[in-house]
């Protein structure tokens, strides 16, 4: 199997304990380590947007993947791996030229909780296509469905490795989008709204 050189990008807001089980789970990732790198951004007094961040980390990059991670959040020590080989597996079908980003499923989690949702991450995006198509920086948050939006006005396409679940959205009392949790029988509206799943944005699965 071929494997993608790969840089992983936080934007870290908080400074706090979330961070550096953030950091925990990105190093302990099992993918050679020469095809990787991390990549931190502080963004403390929030001075930048997040797109303007996103586009400082590609800036940074030498990979030609960038994986996002939010700061609070965690992947699963077989993520990096698992997203690789369903990109590769991929190549064997048509339009590969077109794919600029590849995302999987999430786990809502906290303390005392731990569920599947029906969610996609900001997922891991091709780096070329970033340079030249950066993220908005005037956006206070959503830069990832505003890109989304984009992508499919551009004929690009996301693809959605529904077989990875590794990725860790940890849910708390700083939220921006509130508590997932107490949205019962919708639990993902707000999510679906952003990133509206499959077919409407191009995602293949």
């Amino acid at each position: 199997m071929n494997f993608n050189k790969l840089s992983i990008g936080v934007v870290n807001s908080r400074n706090n304990e979330f961070v550096e089980e953030c950091r925990y789970s990105i190093d302990r990732q099992w993918y050679l380590p020469d095809y990787t790198e991390y990549l931190e951004v502080e963004n403390f007094n929030k001075e930048h947007t997040i797109g303007a961040c996103y586009n400082e980390i590609v800036k940074l990059a030498k990979m030609d993947w960038v994986l996002f991670v939010g700061d609070d959040d965690m992947i699963s020590r077989t993520y990096l791996f698992n997203l690789n080989a369903f990109l590769e597996s991929f190549k064997e079908r048509d339009k590969m030229k077109d794919v600029v980003c590849i995302t999987t499923n999430i786990i809502l989690y906290s303390p005392d909780k731990m569920v599947s949702i029906d969610a996609v991450p900001q997922g891991m995006w091709n780096r070329k296509f970033l340079l030249e198509n950066p993220f908005d920086e005037k956006l206070p948050r959503y830069v990832d469905s505003e890109m989304f939006e984009r992508i499919e006005d551009m004929g690009k396409l996301i693809i959605h490795d529904q077989t990875n679940a590794g990725y860790y959205y940890r849910q708390h009392d700083n939220n921006i989008s509130g508590n997932k949790f107490e949205r019962k029988g919708g639990i993902m509206k707000i999510m679906h709204e952003r990133i509206k799943l499959n077919e409407e944005f191009g995602i293949k699965l």
